[in-house]
């Protein structure tokens, strides 16, 4: 693996002048093929519509695997929902059209993922799994175990969405902590109607230059010993962007709005007090 310096890594934006003006975009054109599904079982229908051979994959809870469609700034999707982390794991491989598993930590349980199976190759899919945000418990936040879960799925779902609208509107998805604090933003506005800086510590794990969470997934390609300068500027950054979010919120702004305000800054132009 070839690693980047925290600089670098702080210094990601997407640059907003060439973004499309109008919204949302014009849907990709295989999600024609993706509309053929009527509500059967959703093995069945990958098997018959797109020839996969499902069979080579193992699935503790097969019927529980749903599929739905999610509206986007930048088009509609195919949502893969499974019911356990294991399937998950599982539908995440056969996505991407191989045959060995990964190992994902239980933190990580939703993608937007473009096919890399031959069946459905250049596909842009949503998998979702059902399970707590962030591994993080319901008493957090005062919620009953099902209140949580629901929460959690208009979270996640609203967070992978955001990823494919940097990627059609600017051009560009990227697992760093700018596009993960963009996308968690807006999914935290979608389950909670605001954002809370506490609350995104609590999803990555972190506690100003340490981290246990989530966070660490999404710095492995930084050099090891530069690591604690991520954590530090996004915990410095979090209660940077609670308040521009309180603002624009207060202020009625857009959905689109808000995306372009997050994604057209760095993390080291919005923690203007930081040192690298």
């Amino acid at each position: 693996m070839e690693f980047i310096t925290a600089e670098e890594y702080l210094s990601h934006f997407y640059k907003l002048e060439n973004a499309p003006k109008n919204l949302p975009l014009a849907d990709e054109n295989y999600m024609e093929q993706w509309r053929e599904y009527s509500g059967q079982n959703f093995l069945d229908f990958i098997e018959e519509r797109f020839s996969i051979e499902t069979d080579k994959y193992k699935f503790s809870e097969p019927t529980k695997i749903k599929l739905t469609f999610t509206k986007t700034m930048g088009g509609n999707l195919p949502v893969i929902f499974t019911a356990n982390h294991e399937d998950f794991v599982t539908m995440e491989a056969l996505i991407t059209g191989r045959n060995n598993l990964r190992k994902l930590p239980l933190t990580v349980n939703a993608f937007t993922i473009s096919a890399k199976n031959k069946k459905i190759y250049g596909h842009r899919i949503i998998l979702l799994n059902d399970a707590p945000y962030s591994n993080i418990s319901a008493d957090n936040f005062g919620l009953t175990a099902d209140e949580w879960l629901k929460k959690s799925y208009k979270l996640r779902l609203r967070h992978e969405a955001a990823h494919y609208e940097t990627l059609r509107i600017f051009g560009g998805m990227k697992n760093n902590a700018l596009d993960e604090i963009l996308a968690d933003a807006l999914g935290q506005i979608a389950a909670f109607g605001n954002f809370s800086a506490a609350r995104q510590r609590l999803f990555f794990g972190l506690n100003g230059d340490k981290c246990t969470g989530r966070l660490q997934f999404y710095c492995q390609k930084v050099l090891e010993d530069e690591r604690s300068l991520i954590y530090q500027a996004v915990d410095e950054v979090l209660d940077i962007v609670e308040k521009r979010i309180c603002t624009a919120l207060n202020e009625n702004l857009s959905e689109k709005n808000i995306l372009y305000m997050l994604a057209g800054q760095s993390i080291v132009d919005l923690a203007k007090n930081f040192k690298i």
